[in-house]
């Protein structure tokens, strides 16, 4: 009974042992489970630390707000009173519930093509507050304004065409008769243009008195030549230069003999070659007043001047003060208009009705598209950040139709993917780091707290498994005990 005990006892404590064992390796597979499980939450919290989202900065990134429906889609100083269409694929627009009714009276089902100018006025109201009928006539202020603008283009392209001559100086210089301007003569002409040709010249006297004859010649120049030119500045600037160029030599005496000047001689007396002084004053008065096609030489460069004397000229004169005064009375009138116009709405208002103007023709034209989700900033991020939406920006300008013969409004469309646009900056996802961070912790916390339950089963188990051991060892010793001394009669 003694051995059969102790075999039964030996049986239930192995039994027991082998349990444990196969209990810790579950526990040691728990563990490993344990690690991987670690392994993805830090992975995962590694992925959202480097999530991007898109954001919009009107100021190179120092500030961000959300790029959100709202911001793009509504006026605000965010935008600077200017849509930036949210559009699909398709280029349609995208709208959400606060315009989804207004699609819906522009357009059924968003077809492009729809009808904005018919419902204008309703809709415009709605969004604005602005009664229907304020909004009415500022439409007709805005035609009455541009016909008149109209009238006004249409006597400006009738201006009468100034006649201009073209010549050579010699040309020019029939008009400088054959005063001098001072005393003096020519010295082998009777006038400008056998001066010039001839390469005569102007006796200037000596001293201080040289250099007082030189301007007065200078100022008959400048006065006579600078009549028939539409530059007359220019004129008087060039032959001011010729001035400040000469007469500081004449003044302190030089000698001017054998020089290369226009004006020759020395202190006893100068004089000033014509032919020489012409072509300097020209050249530097083609410089500055670009007026001047030069062939060859100064004495066949043309000139274009007025010749006022002329009847052609003095015809026009009488006509361009009629068309002048036709133009001025047309201006007022516009002026009026515009007055009017500008004067209806505040500056608010005008930029409110000028956003919604732009987005819903642009709506009718290219069509639109219905979608929900479009309001979630982050839903929309996504969809922009994966170019399933774009961003389109609208010119709005008014051009004249002469097909209709009144003044229309185009859009002209430019679109892209939201990343390519100056305002839009790719930056670290602030709050899916923090939530990721909150989960981090929460899951690391929830995985240490079943690791030390594991932990705490295993030394358990391992402490009993050690006892059991030990156990079966003296269950063992005393049955080879037992039976060593139970045989050993018979030895």
């Amino acid at each position: 009974m003694g051995m059969a005990a102790s075999q039964a006892r030996l049986l239930q404590l192995t039994n027991r042992k082998n349990d444990i064992g196969y209990q810790l390796n579950c526990l040691s597979m728990q563990k490993m489970s344990l690690t991987r499980e670690m392994s993805k939450v830090s992975k995962e919290y590694q992925n959202a630390l480097n999530s991007k989202t898109l954001k919009w900065s009107n100021n190179s990134g120092v500030t961000y707000v959300d790029l959100s429906y709202q911001n793009l889609m509504t006026p605000s100083s965010m935008n600077q009173q200017t849509p930036y269409l949210i559009t699909d694929n398709s280029g349609k627009v995208v709208v959400d519930s606060s315009y989804y009714k207004y699609a819906q009276m522009i357009s059924e089902n968003g077809k492009s093509g729809g009808d904005w100018l018919s419902v204008r006025s309703e809709v415009l109201s709605s969004l604005t507050g602005i009664p229907a009928e304020t909004i009415d006539n500022l439409e007709n202020y805005e035609k009455t304004a541009d016909e008149n603008l109209s009238i006004l283009y249409g006597i400006e392209d009738k201006e009468p065409e100034r006649p201009i001559e073209s010549t050579t100086i010699t040309g020019l210089l029939e008009k400088m008769g054959s005063s001098t301007g001072i005393g003096s003569s020519f010295s082998n002409a009777s006038d400008w243009v056998s001066a010039y040709s001839n390469g005569s010249t102007i006796d200037l006297g000596s001293g201080s008195a040289a250099a007082s004859s030189l301007a007065n010649v200078l100022n008959t120049i400048s006065g006579t030549l600078g009549y028939y030119f539409d530059d007359t500045e220019g004129m008087q600037e060039a032959c001011q230069t010729f001035y400040d160029s000469m007469s500081s030599l004449i003044t302190q005496g030089e000698d001017l003999s054998s020089n290369a000047f226009p004006v020759k001689g020395n202190s006893d007396g100068y004089s000033v070659n014509v032919s020489e002084m012409i072509d300097e004053i020209m050249g530097s008065y083609s410089i500055i007043s670009g007026n001047g096609n030069s062939t060859s030489a100064y004495g066949s460069t043309l000139y274009e001047w007025y010749d006022r004397d002329s009847t052609k000229y003095k015809n026009w004169e009488t006509e361009h003060a009629a068309w002048e005064e036709e133009y001025e009375n047309a201006q007022e009138t516009y002026n009026d208009s515009a007055s009017k116009k500008n004067t209806l709405l505040t500056a608010e208002q005008e930029s409110q009705i000028e956003f919604y103007d732009t987005l819903f023709s642009a709506i009718a034209e290219q069509g639109w598209t219905y979608n929900s989700q479009v309001t979630d900033t982050d839903y929309l991020n996504q969809m922009l950040q994966n170019n399933l939406y774009t961003l389109t920006t609208v010119t709005r300008e008014k051009e004249y139709d002469e097909n209709v013969g009144e003044y229309i409004w185009e859009n002209s469309y430019e679109t892209d993917i939201a990343s390519n646009f100056t305002n839009v900056y790719s930056v670290n996802d602030s709050s899916v780091q923090n939530e990721a961070l909150a989960e981090y912790e929460y899951q690391k916390s929830i995985i240490n707290q079943k690791e030390t339950r594991i932990d705490t089963r295993m030394q358990n188990l391992q402490t009993e498994q050690s006892a059991i051991s030990q156990m079966i060892q003296g269950i063992e010793q005393v049955r080879n005990d037992n039976t060593e001394r139970n045989f050993s009669i018979f030895t």
